[in-house]
């Protein structure tokens, strides 16, 4: 098997039809058809299920989906370690993260990454945790940000993400020094889509006077100056330019680390590393401790 075979493999597999793999890769439908045929013949077992809807991997297509992104993450590896000897820093970095880090850190972070290494190809997806935690372990991507990750990777730790209560600026309880669950207790909540939330209101016997379940952040703050209702999220939520509302400090502190993980800290290639510890300095540069 080739290289290109396991590339088109890859590609077909994520757009789940050979005519769009083959646009983005630049080859016609046939080609792609041809070298896929030849690597299920190849290998003796059939990668995909075929319909007039598309494509979809088999059970030992989704296996051999995993070792083929696992040669082909350790042959761009060798080539950029191989560049890297030469002073060539280049390659294509593929990062992983929650929408919260997505939304506050990453913008800045990437930018001034790009800075240091014009010529890397960053590739960027979005998730919730168990999404990330899944890219990562199927080398979808090299590195990914998040607050529960597996236990099959390493990781670390970046920030500490302090959870805040939320409520609008002319609310009674805007002037308190903290809050607690039993000030909010009976308010109507307005919820994140995030499971650490989630786990908390239910430990906090909340989950009853939950109203709302929204994802986007600029909605449940607009929510809740509205006086829709009040939310807990954690700080890096949160923009820089708020709307009328005010984050008031929830006791007891509970927070959840902000952590940056990959498989293995050992067999990440060179750009990731470099970009492992870029992280680490830019974080601790604009004190983010949330």
């Amino acid at each position: 098997m080739t290289l290109a075979q396991l590339q088109v493999f890859i590609a077909v597999a994520e757009a789940k039809n050979f005519t769009k793999a083959a646009e983005s890769l630049g080859f016609t439908q046939s080609a792609v058809s041809q070298m896929i045929q030849s690597l299920e013949k190849e290998l003796g077992v059939p990668l995909f299920h075929r319909s007039r809807k598309g494509v979809a991997t088999t059970n030992i297509g989704e296996r051999m989906l995993q070792h083929a992104r696992e040669m082909l993450r350790i042959s761009s590896r060798m080539q950029q370690e191989a560049k890297a000897a030469q002073g060539i820093e280049t390659g294509t970095l593929r990062i992983g993260s929650i929408h919260s880090v997505s939304n506050k850190i990453l913008p800045g972070l990437i930018g001034s990454f790009r800075k240091l290494f014009p010529q890397v190809d960053i590739v960027l997806f979005e998730g919730e945790y168990e999404e990330v935690n899944s890219w990562i372990s199927s080398s979808v991507v090299d590195v990914g940000f998040t607050t529960v990750p597996g236990k099959d990777m390493e990781s670390y730790t970046l920030a500490t993400d302090r959870m805040v209560v939320v409520v609008p600026d002319d609310h009674p309880l805007r002037s308190e020094p903290y809050l607690t669950f039993s000030h909010i207790r009976d308010k109507c909540f307005i919820m994140p889509k995030d499971e650490c939330i989630k786990k908390l209101l239910h430990t906090n016997g909340l989950a009853s006077t939950v109203a709302f379940e929204v994802r986007d952040v600029t909605t449940i703050l607009a929510m809740v100056q509205e006086w829709v209702g009040v939310t807990i999220v954690p700080e890096l939520y949160l923009p820089e330019m708020l709307p009328k509302v005010v984050p008031v400090p929830l006791s007891p502190t509970i927070t959840r680390e902000l952590v940056i993980s990959t498989r293995s800290f050992d067999s990440v290639s060179p750009i990731a590393a470099e970009f492992i510890v870029h992280s680490q300095h830019y974080i601790k540069q604009r004190a983010v401790a949330i």
